[in-house]
């Protein structure tokens, strides 16, 4: 007979909490509340009446407050029958969250703000906002602490375009009588087209770097398999060579393991710097995002200036990044005009191979003497004696300072290094 009374504990919670209610009190028209529950709500009501929140009754005076100790020992006893581990893990706010305005001792985690009653509510405490009438036209927001204006203390309903700050609507026909002002909604709405427009080119921008590094990923794997295919020829061609050219078969092999060891270096950078860049940018638009998400128009438009700019922002070159020669070609056939030297010519081909691997900016260069007719600015005036420096370096072409003709233009490959200093006229 006792556990029927128990059977539906619901009947028990106090109807502005939502919680078993703590040193219950009956007002007059028979409703029951936690005592500090049906105080609070009385201290808040804004209309100056005192009334019953379920059925609405009107008191002339405020009742007092008895506890009810019959209905305090049930709830008592329904306590300790009910298990713990069936009520709701409350939400605690923890440090940096908004906490509800209406939790006494420990603080939950407020869910929303009201801009009419500038508070903010817990899941509990904001269940009268959904059933009352007069507090469901209120207007309800993701909770946050609603910033107000401090000379007036009002709510920042409009926005000063001449001064670029919110204000509130004393502030419009106050200090800042004569300016340009809009409502909040209004400049947020203006300012969210840019900032959206602002986005759609930090994505395209990061989709133009995730391309290119795509690419470089790309050239870099066919560069690496071309490597290995140079290597396996050389290796297969060296095989057929006799004793006394081995140590020029192995002196090739090192020299393209070391190529392909200076393209991967530089490769790896542009890399990072691609991976850096995508990183930034998407950073810049999880910013956006998060400000774009936001429902709070004074938030938005404080916050708005701070947001990155497209115009503004910071962009190193796009470079691509190509290998200098193709191993598999060119040495194969270089391989074979050694099989057809003898040990005396191996050392000097060698070196004329891969002399232009190593040329650099500032280099003093010369054309190649195997090269009859260079393919840019060949004439009387530079010749296979003329010396000049390297001023700059593509992936394919210089171009070169010779005394005789500035800014000359030649392919990479035509060229080789002067080292000798007799060698520079």
């Amino acid at each position: 007979m006792a556990m029927s009374v128990f059977r539906d504990g619901d009947q028990y919670n106090c109807s502005v909490c939502l919680d078993l209610m703590k040193d219950p009190v009956t007002i007059p028209c028979g409703h029951s509340y936690c005592m500090s529950c049906i105080e609070a709500y009385w201290s808040q009501d804004q209309i100056g009446t005192t009334r019953c929140p379920q059925c609405r009754h009107e008191f002339p005076t405020r009742p007092a407050l008895n506890k009810n100790t019959m209905l305090a020992e049930i709830l008592e006893d329904l306590r300790t029958t009910t298990s713990q581990s069936s009520r709701p893990t409350l939400a605690f706010a923890h440090r940096g969250e908004v906490e509800c305005d209406f939790c006494t001792g420990v603080k939950l985690r407020a869910v929303r703000s009201c801009l009419e009653c500038r508070a903010a509510y817990c899941e509990t405490h904001l269940q009268p906002h959904y059933d009352f009438p007069a507090l469901q036209r209120h207007k309800l927001i993701v909770a946050t602490r609603i910033p107000m204006c401090p000379r007036h203390d009002r709510l920042l309903e409009a926005f000063c375009r001449t001064d670029n700050t919110c204000i509130c609507m004393s502030c419009v026909v106050d200090e800042h009588k004569g300016h340009d002002t809009v409502s909040s909604a209004a400049e947020r709405d203006q300012k969210q087209v840019t900032l959206q427009a602002n986005k759609h080119k930090f994505v395209e921008k990061r989709k133009e770097k995730e391309k290119e590094l795509h690419e470089l990923r790309k050239a870099t794997e066919a560069h690496a398999q071309s490597t290995q295919e140079s290597v396996e020829t050389t290796q297969l061609a060296c095989s057929s060579l006799t004793m006394s050219i081995e140590k020029s078969c192995l002196e090739v092999i090192e020299r393209i393991r070391a190529q392909e060891g200076i393209y991967k270096d530089r490769s790896l950078d542009l890399q990072e710097q691609l991976e850096l860049e995508i990183a930034i940018l998407m950073g810049q638009e999880e910013l956006m995002d998060k400000l774009l998400q936001t429902e709070d128009h004074v938030y938005f438009l404080q916050n708005f200036e701070s947001m990155p700019s497209p115009s503004g922002a910071e962009e190193l070159p796009s470079q691509t990044f190509k290998p200098p020669v193709s191993f598999s070609d060119d040495v194969s056939n270089m391989v074979s005009e050694f099989k057809a030297k003898l040990e005396i010519f191996c050392k000097q081909e060698l070196e004329n191979m891969f002399a232009h691997f190593h040329i650099k900016v500032g280099d003093r260069v010369r054309v190649k003497s195997s090269v009859s007719t260079p393919k840019f600015n060949w004439g009387h005036i530079v010749t296979h004696e003329s010396v000049g420096v390297v001023k700059y370096i593509s992936e394919e072409s210089v171009i070169i300072d010779f005394p005789e003709h500035k800014n000359w233009k030649g392919l990479l490959s035509e060229m080789e290094r002067v080292t000798a200093p007799d060698e520079s006229e």
